[in-house]
C-alpha cells in the first residue's frame, strides 16, 4: 500500500511552503560617501546636520577663499579639480611602470563661478572649458599603429623619466588641487611607484561619489555614470585616457547636479551651468587608421581617374585640331 494513502499530514499549500521559505529582508541603506560629501562643501551646500552614516561631521582646511557674488550667490571654494586616467599600463617584474597611458583634464571653480553670470543660452564655446590632455609616456610608436581617439585636444608621447616634470609644469599654477579618478586604485598605485606626489587637498571616486546621489548599492561604471546622466558619448572614446580624464570630471559635475536635486528645495543657479558644462556637445572625433586608409585610397583613385580625364580631354583636343587641319 502506498506510504502517500496512508499519511496522517495533508501536504501543506503551495502558497504556505512559500510563506514559510520567505524571510524579511531588511532593506539596505545607502550611506554617504566622503566624495560626496567633499562636493557640498566645495560647491557651498554642505550640511554638517545632515550627514546619513556619518557620527561626526569631517574638519574643513580652512585656508580657501570663497568666490562669492551676489545675483546668484555662489559659494565655490577656490580650487581646482584634476581628473586622472592611467591605461596602457605595462610593468617590470617587480611591477614597476614603464609604458602606459596618462590622462589629464582641469577645470578651475573660478571658470564654473563666472558662468553662473552669463547670459543664457550658453554658447559651445563658453561650456568648453575642460582642458585636456594625453600623453603616451615611454611609447612614441604607439599612433604610428594605433588609433588615436584623443578628441579633446591633442595627444603628446613623452619620455618616463619626464613625467614628474611634465605634470607639475601643467599643475604648478592650480595649486590648491582636488584629484578626481574613477576607481583610484591604478593611478595612486602608478604615481606612488613612481614617487610622484600631486599633493591634493582631497581625492574623490566618482564611483563611490555617486552612490548616495543615484542611490546605488554598488558602484557604477564610467559608461553607466554618462548614460544616467545624459552626458554625450561615441564609440570608441572611453577606455582611452584623455578622454576618461574628461568624461570623469563631466560625471562629477552631475553627480553634484544630482545630489542637490535630491537634498535641496531650492535648486541652486549652479546647477543648470554645470548641466551645460557635462551635457556639452563632444567636439570632433578623430578618423581611425581605417579610414583614414580608406580616404588616402580614394584620393588616389580619384587623383587616378583625373589624370585619366586629363590625357582624354588632351587627345580629344589633339584630334580636333587634326581634323581643322585636314578640312
Amino acid at each position: 500500500m502506498s506510504d502517500i494513502g496512508t499519511s496522517s499530514e495533508r501536504p501543506a499549500p503551495a502558497e504556505i511552503l512559500e510563506e514559510k521559505q520567505t524571510t524579511a529582508q531588511p532593506e539596505r541603506q545607502v550611506f554617504l560617501r566622503e566624495g560626496t560629501v567633499i562636493l557640498r562643501w566645495l560647491f557651498g551646500y554642505y550640511d554638517g546636520r545632515n550627514l546619513p552614516g556619518w557620527k561626526k561631521p569631517p574638519n574643513w582646511p580652512q585656508t580657501l577663499s570663497t568666490w562669492r557674488a551676489q545675483k546668484p550667490k555662489t559659494k565655490f571654494k577656490d580650487v581646482t579639480l584634476v581628473g586622472i586616467d592611467i591605461d596602457e599600463l605595462q610593468e617590470q617584474d617587480d611591477g614597476m611602470p614603464i609604458k602606459f597611458h596618462i590622462g589629464i583634464s582641469i577645470l578651475h571653480t573660478k571658470q564654473l563661478h563666472d558662468l553662473c553670470h552669463a547670459s543664457f543660452p550658453l554658447t559651445d564655446s563658453q561650456t568648453s572649458i575642460i582642458r585636456s590632455y594625453h600623453w603616451a609616456v615611454q611609447d612614441d610608436q604607439y599612433f604610428s599603429r594605433n588609433d588615436d581617439r584623443f578628441c579633446f585636444g591633442k595627444r603628446r608621447c613623452i619620455p618616463l623619466s619626464s613625467l614628474e616634470e611634465c605634470l607639475k609644469k601643467l599643475l604648478g599654477p592650480f595649486d590648491p588641487l582636488i584629484l578626481v579618478v574613477h576607481g583610484i586604485s591604478r593611478e595612486r598605485i602608478v604615481l606612488r611607484k613612481l614617487n610622484i606626489n600631486l599633493n591634493p587637498m582631497f581625492e574623490i571616486d566618482t564611483t563611490k561619489a555617486a552612490r548616495y546621489p543615484l542611490q546605488e548599492l554598488h558602484d557604477s561604471t564610467l559608461r553607466k555614470l554618462l548614460r544616467d546622466f545624459g552626458i554625450p558619448l561615441a564609440d570608441g572614446l572611453l577606455h582611452f585616457a584623455g578622454n576618461d580624464a574628461h568624461f570623469v570630471l563631466r560625471a562629477l559635475l552631475m553627480i553634484s547636479v544630482r545630489d542637490a536635486r535630491r537634498e535641496l528645495k531650492n535648486i541652486p543657479a549652479w546647477v543648470p551651468v554645470f548641466e551645460a558644462v557635462a551635457r556639452a556637445p563632444l567636439p570632433p572625433i578623430p578618423l581611425t587608421l581605417a579610414q583614414k586608409a580608406a580616404i588616402k585610397t580614394r584620393d588616389k583613385e580619384i587623383a587616378k581617374l583625373q589624370d585619366e580625364l586629363d590625357q582624354f580631354r588632351e587627345r580629344w583636343m589633339n584630334e580636333l585640331k587634326s581634323r581643322k587641319k585636314s578640312d
